[in-house]
């Protein structure tokens, strides 16, 4: 039977390493208790049955089974699933599985807690009386809160150009280039003239890095350069390369007045 106040995990991931690390992690957090561990997806499938836990951190590559896999054959009412990887590239996949969090390894203790944390808040939205201290309120106080997860990085000039990090890969890229940008919770999808990008940032910090003169933000997930813009018609954005954007109304007034000086 569950805890008084306590979410019930699971591990699943083939590397032990990778296993061990989370457990502790799992350890270290009061609300936490682990209910079983599962080396394959193949185990994990049973595992969940059985155990009905509240979270499963998920491995993505793993032998007979990968982790999206495994989601296919859960029942619309599941665990909360934090898929836990090395690759950035399956964000967007994960993003399509409607995901609680994705993290990439290796995983630090205050990325664990931002993670854990969306899970402990659904359950306490307001904070009532009574309720569990925020995971947040924790990280200042823990010493391997100091473990930072590797981001993006900004370099060089605000309108020269953004180093941004794919990967294990830096890439050094003009803001013109960029075509537009999607947004996917905490990950980003960037398109430029020849290849796509998913980089592990918010919308709100790329738009502040990027020059305001050419980019629009046109709706809460999408940020589109000026100059490829081919047509708009009623609330919708053609881009040249064939791609329809949708206008937000709320953005639809600011959108149109940025383009306002150029009509001629």
């Amino acid at each position: 039977m569950l805890s008084p106040g306590r979410l019930r995990c699971i591990i699943v991931d083939d590397e032990a390493d990778a296993r061990r690390l989370i457990e502790k992690y799992v350890q270290k957090v009061p609300f936490l208790e682990l209910a079983g561990i599962a080396e394959t997806a193949t185990d994990a499938l049973f595992l969940i049955r059985d155990m009905k836990p509240d979270i499963v951190f998920l491995d993505i590559e793993m032998p007979e089974m990968t982790g999206f896999e495994l989601l296919k054959l859960l029942p619309a009412t599941r665990p909360a699933m934090i898929m836990i990887t090395a690759d950035p590239s399956y964000a967007l996949e994960g993003y399509e599985h409607e995901l609680t969090d994705y993290l990439l390894k290796p995983v630090s203790f205050e990325r664990f807690l931002k993670a854990v944390n969306k899970v402990d808040g659904a359950r306490f939205p307001k904070h009532s009386p009574g309720a569990s201290e925020p995971v947040s309120n924790m990280v200042s106080s823990t010493k391997e809160s100091q473990e930072q997860l590797p981001d993006t990085e900004f370099s060089g000039a605000r309108n020269d150009f953004l180093l941004l990090k794919e990967n294990k890969k830096l890439i050094k890229v003009a803001p013109g280039e960029i075509h537009f940008i999607e947004g996917m919770r905490d990950y980003l999808k960037l398109y430029w003239s020849d290849r796509v990008a998913v980089i592990h940032m918010t919308m709100a910090k790329i738009e502040e890095a990027l020059p305001s003169a050419q980019f629009l933000r046109v709706n809460r997930s999408y940020i589109v350069n000026k100059k490829v813009i081919r047509e708009i018609e009623g609330n919708e954005i053609t881009t040249n390369s064939g791609r329809k954007i949708p206008i937000g109304v709320t953005y639809r007034a600011n959108v149109l007045a940025a383009l306002q000086k150029n009509r001629i």
